[in-house]
């Protein structure tokens, strides 16, 4: 007969061999974190933006090194593409980049925030639109207010520039936010252009245009297209590969094989989990052993319980009533940081925001507390009214 530990031991084993099945058999989740590298297929990456723009165009050449790296050691002339959630190459790299762009060159950066230098020399500065805080409004992008339109409905956030009316200047496409009731529309600029030197640069708010979630859109491609009509293709197209948020790893580990394979890194994780139950059942020290002493029984719900009981045998609603609408307004200031002291319409109108409900069921639930707080006592019915009414704004 089997000892109880063996049987313990073979219910883990199914039940790990039953997960490893599971597991190696599962499709795998999508990877929406931002890479903006040309190796990765998932959303956010840009290995279709590599396939149809960097690879096709004959004058295009990537640039491996950091921006200070390659101007510093070349005299390249034509056209600088980066993009990226950021771009910060630094002051020493900023003050390369300028100098070459300031020479009669073309610079285009596509991020969601620029590093200070590259603001302050342009005297720009940037905003967000919260869309998840503006619950009406949806957002498209534009080349110009006239223009197409293209959406996007994977973002949060939409960012603009702010004073962009100078001389210095030009803006080339916007953030169109539209009510869905379409009563009022505005737009935010989100791609500039200024004169810097005998040089252009090209600044733009929103790098997920060249990602292969984007793209594979074939109506967004054409938005992609249109901003980078702007370079120069009688010159040579420098595309950034250094400055990304995930850039590939080229010296790896010996594990890394390993691991990125689905059937293997679960027969590693396999082994490792046999010698750790091995070692847990055979390698530790025989004892007799120790006496269980429980603790202390909580009686907290017997007691909850005991009251309730009472409470029901009064048959006493109107205390039942006033325990409820009390838990209720200590949920509110709780939950929601609502003060309870006056309940006005601006109560009901940062109630009906925060919760979801309406504001008619509101005023219903506050008139039915008025009218129980006005009597002695309540019926059973009136009291389950109560509760059903509370327990709908909660849910």
């Amino acid at each position: 007969m089997l000892k109880p530990k063996n049987f313990f031991l073979i219910f883990l084993i199914l039940f790990v061999g039953s997960y490893i099945f599971l597991e190696t058999t599962a499709r795998k989740p999508i990877d929406w974190t931002d890479s903006y590298s040309k190796n990765h297929s998932k959303p956010f990456g840009a290995k279709v933006f590599d396939e149809i723009f960097t690879s096709y165009q004959d004058n295009v050449k990537e640039v491996e090194e950091t921006p200070y790296e390659f101007l510093s050691q070349t005299e390249s002339q034509g056209n600088y593409l980066f993009f990226n959630e950021g771009i910060s190459p630094g002051s020493f790299g900023v003050d390369e980049i300028l100098n070459w762009v300031d020479s009669g060159n073309t610079l285009f950066m596509s991020a969601e925030y620029f590093s200070a230098d590259i603001m302050d020399t342009l005297n720009l500065n940037k905003e967000k639109f919260l869309l998840k805080n503006q619950f009406g409004y949806k957002p498209i992008l534009k080349i110009d207010t006239l223009s197409n339109s293209y959406e996007f409905n994977r973002n949060e956030v939409f960012n603009y520039f702010e004073n962009t009316d100078t001389l210095d200047v030009d803006v080339l496409g916007y953030v169109q936010t539209t009510k869905k009731d379409s009563t009022r529309t505005k737009h935010y600029p989100n791609f500039i252009k200024a004169n810097f030197g005998n040089g252009k640069i090209y600044l733009h708010l929103f790098p997920k245009a060249f990602t292969n979630y984007f793209l594979v859109d074939s109506k967004n491609s054409n938005y992609t297209e249109n901003i980078l009509k702007n370079l120069d293709y009688s010159q040579t197209i420098y595309v950034d590969q250094n400055i990304k948020n995930q850039k590939e790893i080229t010296s790896k580990h010996r594990l890394d094989y390993l691991l990125g394979n689905k059937y293997l890194k679960w027969a590693y994780y396999l082994i490792l989990l046999t010698g750790l139950i091995y070692v847990f059942f055979e390698g530790k020290r025989k004892q007799k052993p120790i006496k269980v002493v429980k603790p202390f029984e909580n009686k907290t719900y017997a007691f909850t319980k005991t009251i309730s009981d009472m409470y029901y045998r009064k048959q006493d609603h109107k205390s039942i009533a006033t325990k409820l609408i009390e838990h209720f307004f200590d949920y509110v200031r709780d939950q929601y940081l609502i003060s309870t002291s006056i309940l006005d319409d601006e109560f009901v109108k940062q109630l009906a925001s925060k919760s979801g409900q309406s504001p008619k069921n509101i005023r219903k639930l506050l008139k039915l507390i008025n009218n129980i707080e006005d009597q002695n006592s309540i019926s059973k019915e009136t009291l389950l009214r109560l509760e059903k009414q509370i327990s709908l704004l909660k849910s």
